[in-house]
This record gives structure tokens, C-alpha cells and sequence, in this order.
């Protein structure tokens, strides 16, 4: 899933493209309606659907590996569209983008067009069924609901760990903040809304950890290049000591394949009454699967200790992603250094 994406505004016309070309394509040979189709569908309506700060826009993400190549719209737990540029149709695009929808987003169902054979055979190739359920839309068009058919059996084990993008409109978001507050001082912490904008180009994920369908904490992943930044983890103090952090670090992971996921805490310090935390902390990140650099930063008066999800540290990539970050974060600009070994 590296190369999906929250959509942004610069993306409306090649969103627009994307999904007039398909209505086209897939649709017209069933209605015919020339007007419709060449006339009032048209590039420049559609691409002003997905403007800054739209529900539409918010709801969007697209597959982007240099070009944008398809995208996803949802609804909280329904796909409302899923197109893919024809020229690149039949190369797993689409597959992943439901795949995408449903393990990140947790999608369930969606609304084909009857007499879509073509779609609604894809749709059954990977987990949706016809439920029997038929709605008429636009007086018009003939919709069936498919649903997920593994959604029964899911819910017999609810206690699994979870990660799912939560976007700014999310229900959830109220508890998100919450544990926000409860997790982070002052000095480190950052509203979820002043997150939420430091992300509008697109490059930060707010991902939730939910246990048991209920969200237990979040990460706050910053994206350049092959660097996935863990700027903010956080778990519920209710549901500390449970095995959730652990289990929701191999799941970021999986989340960001192929790529290197770099944290920083702070560096233990015998002089610091907090120390013995800082120690337990660092193992935590050690015991999960996070190596030692050499590498450390020092901001906030605190000095942190870099590690990564990878043997090898990429530190001309990190340095790189730090000038990319002074330019969303003004006040944070930090410099790597190592320490002098003593004689």
C-alpha cells in the first residue's frame, strides 16, 4: 500500500479525469445518454467537487506511484468509487486499493451498478457478495449492495489489534484527542486539529490503534521519500501493559512495507529523575524490533536518542526529510550529531 495516498487539492483534475473516463467507458454503453455523458460530465464540475477542504476531497485517496493511476472515495464504512485510468487497468491497482479500503479503512459494503458483470465480478474475487439488497438511483439507475463476507467471522475476534487511518471528520476523533492529552506534556503536544493542518499536503498519516473495535491509541507518521517519521505514539493509560503497543508496532510495519520507520525518545541520563523510564522506554523500542543509529538530536532542552526500524540508517534521507520538516514545523529544526566516544 506505499503508493496510496490522502488526496489533495492539486489532485481535483486528475481525480476528475480519472472518474469521468470511467463513467464513460463502464457506464455509457449501458444508458447511451449522449447528453449526459458528453455534456454535462465534464472535467472542470466534476475536479470542483474535490476542493480544499471538501468532504469529497477528505474522503479521497489515490494510488499515486509517480503518476496517479487510480483512485478510492469512501463514506465511512461504504466505497463509494473505485476507479482506475483504463491504460492501467489489469495490473492489481484496484485490487489493492480494496485491499487498502477495507484492512486500513475498514470497509464493509458498496453499491454496484446491476449491470456491471464485469465490476461485480471483481468486487466477488476479493470478499464482497450480492446481499439481495436493490435501490434506484436517480430514478434511473439500478444499484446492488455487496457486503464483505467475512465480516461475521471477524467479529469473533474482536480483541484482534487494528490500524486504521482516521481522517479529521472521524467520530472517533474526540477520543482521539483525549488520548492526546493524556499522553503527551504541554511542551510535546500538538492538538489533533493543529496536526490534522500540518498534514495538508498530504504527507502525514493519523493512523488509530483500536482493540476490541474501540480505539486504544494512535500514531502520528510523518512520510518523505522511503522515511515514515513516528512523530506521535500513544496508548490509552487504560490499556497500557497489554501487549497493544508491541503488537501495534509490527503492525506499522506491515502498514509501511519497503519502507524505514525512524522514532526518537528520549536518550537515558542518570542525571534526569525520569531516567529509569527513559531506560524502559528505549528497551520497549529495542524489544519490538527498532535498532540503535548512533545518531541523536536535541531539542525541547531534551536530548533523544534516533532509532530505526531498519539495520542500516538511511541518514542522508532523514537529513533530508528534517528540511522538509522545518518547512511544515518553523520552530523544530534539529541537527544530527553522534557522540565522541571517551577515551
Amino acid at each position: 500500500m506505499k503508493f496510496i495516498r490522502p488526496a489533495s487539492a492539486k489532485d481535483a483534475s486528475r481525480i476528475a479525469e480519472i472518474i469521468i473516463t470511467n463513467y464513460r467507458v463502464n457506464f455509457y454503453p449501458f444508458f447511451l445518454n449522449d447528453s449526459f455523458y458528453f455534456g454535462e460530465l465534464n472535467v472542470v464540475d466534476m475536479a470542483s467537487e474535490y476542493t480544499e477542504g471538501s468532504q469529497a476531497l477528505v474522503n479521497t485517496f489515490v494510488y499515486d506511484d509517480g503518476i496517479i493511476k487510480g483512485i478510492i472515495r469512501l463514506n465511512g464504512i461504504e466505497v463509494e468509487k473505485l476507479y482506475v485510468e483504463p491504460q492501467f487497468q489489469s495490473q492489481g491497482i484496484g485490487a489493492e486499493l480494496l485491499r487498502f479500503a477495507v484492512e486500513v479503512m475498514n470497509a464493509e459494503f458498496l453499491w454496484a451498478l446491476e449491470y456491471n458483470n464485469r465490476g461485480i465480478a471483481f468486487y466477488q474475487k476479493h470478499g464482497f457478495e450480492l446481499t439481495g439488497d436493490k435501490i434506484i438511483e436517480d430514478e434511473w439507475v439500478p444499484l446492488l449492495k455487496m457486503s464483505r463476507t467475512d465480516i461475521s467471522s471477524k467479529s469473533n475476534h474482536s480483541s484482534e489489534i487494528q490500524l486504521r487511518i482516521i481522517l479529521q471528520n472521524s467520530p472517533d476523533k474526540s477520543e482521539l484527542e483525549m488520548i492526546n492529552e493524556e499522553s503527551f506534556p504541554v511542551n510535546e503536544r500538538n492538538s489533533i486539529d493543529d496536526l490534522f493542518a500540518s498534514g495538508r499536503d498530504g504527507n502525514l498519516d493519523i493512523i488509530g490503534i483500536y482493540a476490541d473495535n474501540v480505539l486504544a491509541g494512535f500514531f502520528a507518521v510523518r512520510k518523505f521519500g522511503r522515511i515514515r517519521y513516528m512523530a506521535y505514539f500513544a496508548v490509552c493509560s487504560q490499556k497500557r501493559s497489554k501487549g497493544i503497543g508491541s503488537k501495534a508496532l509490527q503492525l506499522l510495519k506491515e502498514f509501511y512495507p519497503n519502507s524505514q520507520i525512524v522514532n526518537e525518545f528520549e536518550a537515558p541520563d542518570n542525571r534526569c529523575e525520569n531516567n529509569a523510564m527513559r531506560i524502559r522506554r528505549r528497551e520497549f523500542y529495542l524489544r519490538n524490533g527498532f535498532f540503535e543509529t548512533g545518531w541523536y538530536i536535541f531539542y525541547d532542552e531534551t536530548e533523544f536518542e534516533i532509532a530505526c526500524s531498519d539495520i542500516k540508517f538511511d541518514k542522508q534521507e532523514f537529513e533530508r526529510f528534517i528540511t522538509y520538516l522545518s518547512s511544515i514545523v518553523p520552530d523544530h529544526i534539529p541537527c544530527l550529531y553522534q557522540k565522541t566516544a571517551k577515551a
